[in-house]
């Protein structure tokens, strides 16, 4: 027979007070029995494990509304849509506020090295350079729309329909990366993949027992990924936000992603790896890219309308205005071309 505990008796167990039993209740998230006679409410022992799971959720600040929905329809897919969700929101938070953390320090810096006058104008200027970063930081859209693309990813680089067959040295850019980044490296090495997409440069890493994790923006991409290879760890995120901490990674790696980001989002992208790679690490970037302004000229020169279509479409990298970037950064940056339009950055 099932055992009946008081809302004063709940509060006890759970060590939370009754008026907040009493919220999720007029929230609908649960349903206590009534006595017919005096109206106070018994909790059984569902009660009391519903009671548990609700805590646990917005321990992870879980909204009411998603803690419902997960109640309503259990399944699988729909719980993890919703951590999903709640993982880019914390993730958003936590670069929001490294951001804020970096300017305040730069700010404090600026008062204690300027006069009464001047630092005022240094305000100014950082908080600007703050809310410009961050704009481009959140406001980075996938107008290719990967997650529809996922399920036929794998089977469209085969068919690599495209004019410009951009595709057509496919397995030759991930072995070279695969062997680029693991040169004079130990199995132990830590290495991270951003637009890892269906896995199929990862699993060249998980194959020979490399501690490999992979980053996509899309959701669609990372569940395909998950299914090919279920010992590949996956993690939601972007260039522009990578989800882990500083000094973390010795490697990585990235193929056919990062010319969906424009110059400026590039620039911030740099500074993101480098903030998550260790001191001595190395970064191995294969995508589409032109060596400087003038081989892009002369290449689109010899274009058809719908070549040129198809390059703007996307932002494809100036190999030298990324070296001038990571001067900045004390890295060198050397290039390895794969075909006309594919090359290799490697950047130590």
């Amino acid at each position: 027979m099932d055992k009946f505990y008081s809302i004063k008796e709940v509060s006890e167990l759970l060590k939370i007070s009754t008026n907040k039993i009493r919220f999720y209740e007029k929230k609908g998230l649960i349903k206590p029995k009534r006595d017919d006679a005096n109206d106070y409410r018994y909790f059984g022992e569902d009660d009391l494990i519903k009671l548990q799971t609700i805590l646990m959720y917005r321990e992870l600040n879980l909204p009411i509304e998603t803690i419902k929905d997960i109640f309503k329809d259990k399944s699988k897919d729909n719980v993890l849509n919703h951590f999903y969700i709640q993982w880019k929101v914390i993730n958003n938070q936590i670069h929001k506020m490294n951001l804020v953390q970096d300017s305040l320090e730069n700010i404090m810096d600026n008062i204690y090295e300027s006069d009464s006058i001047s630092y005022k104008e240094k305000v100014i200027e950082t908080i600007q350079s703050m809310n410009e970063v961050w704009k481009i930081k959140s406001e980075w859209k996938d107008k290719w729309n990967f997650n529809s693309w996922a399920r036929t990813y794998d089977e469209s680089i085969k068919k690599d329909i495209g004019s410009l067959k951009f595709y057509k040295n496919y397995d030759k850019l991930l072995d070279t990366t695969f062997n680029k980044a693991i040169a004079d490296k130990e199995n132990t090495i830590k290495i991270l993949e951003i637009g890892v997409g269906t896995g199929n440069l990862a699993s060249r890493f998980l194959n020979c027992n490399y501690d490999i994790v992979g980053v996509d923006q899309s959701r669609e991409m990372l569940n395909v990924a998950k299914e090919k290879f279920p010992k590949l760890k996956l993690r939601l995120g972007d260039f522009l936000n990578i989800p882990f901490e500083d000094n973390k990674f010795d490697v990585i790696v990235s193929t056919y992603a990062f010319h969906h980001l424009n110059d400026d989002e590039k620039e911030i992208s740099i500074d993101e790896m480098l903030r998550v790679l260790k001191d001595n690490g190395r970064i191995v970037i294969g995508d589409l890219m032109f060596k400087n302004e003038a081989k892009k000229e002369k290449i689109m020169k010899i274009l058809t309308e719908e070549q040129i279509e198809e390059i703007e479409d996307e932002y494809y990298s100036n190999i030298e205005l990324l070296e001038a970037q990571l001067e900045k950064h004390n890295r060198e940056l050397h290039s390895t071309q794969i075909d006309e339009l594919v090359f290799i950055i490697e950047i130590n």
